[in-house]
This record gives C-alpha cells, sequence and structure tokens, in this order.
C-alpha cells in the first residue's frame, strides 16, 4: 500500500480500486442532498495554496437574505504520495497550506 505523508509526518493511504467507487457513490448523495437544499454546488481542483483557500472562501459564503451557506464545495487532490494527505487534512479542519494571513486557518477550520 502507498501513502501519501504530511509534513507533520502524518501518513494517509492513498485510495485503491474499490475506493473510487465508494467515494463516487458517498459523493451523488451528498451532492443530491444539496442539490435539493438548493446549493450550488462547486468543485475545486488542486488543494494546494490557491486552491485550499479559494475552497475556504466559497464553502463559507452565505445567502444575504437567509444568511445560511448557499455553497456546497469538493475539493480534488491527485492521488500522489505527494500531494493527497492535503485532503485529509482539510477533512479534518487543519490547513494544509501556511501563510502570514491568521485569517486563512480561521476559514479552514470553519
Amino acid at each position: 500500500m502507498e501513502y501519501s505523508t504530511s509534513p507533520d509526518g502524518k501518513r494517509y493511504p492513498l485510495p485503491g480500486k474499490d475506493d473510487y467507487l465508494e467515494e463516487i457513490g458517498r459523493l451523488e448523495k451528498l451532492v443530491a442532498s444539496h442539490r435539493a437544499r438548493g446549493s450550488e454546488i462547486v468543485v475545486v481542483m488542486g488543494l494546494g495554496f490557491v486552491g485550499a483557500v479559494m475552497a475556504a472562501v466559497v464553502a463559507g459564503s452565505t445567502d444575504r437574505t437567509t444568511g445560511r451557506p448557499k455553497k456546497f464545495v469538493i475539493g480534488m487532490q491527485r492521488p500522489s504520495p505527494r500531494s493527497f494527505w492535503k485532503i485529509h487534512k482539510l477533512n479534518e479542519g487543519v490547513s494544509p497550506v501556511k501563510a502570514e494571513d491568521p485569517e486563512v486557518d480561521v476559514l479552514i477550520r470553519r
């Protein structure tokens, strides 16, 4: 089994063939649920500095009248040993990028 190792040393297994089918099914259900609520679906390809921050900003956007989130964001990252760990860190609410602006960590955690 191959792994992707984050800068803090934590190892995450790369997905196998069966994992893709399971993940597609999970995403289809989530997307259908969010569409039924009127959410717009946004896919961000690449979760480096620009992608991770963009995903957080879009996910944090709200409807002006209701104050509720209006977008469902799916972050995509190549399943490579060098960078797949970013998906797991984001799912943990941890920024995969370091920035001078302290708001980046807050946005991603939220």
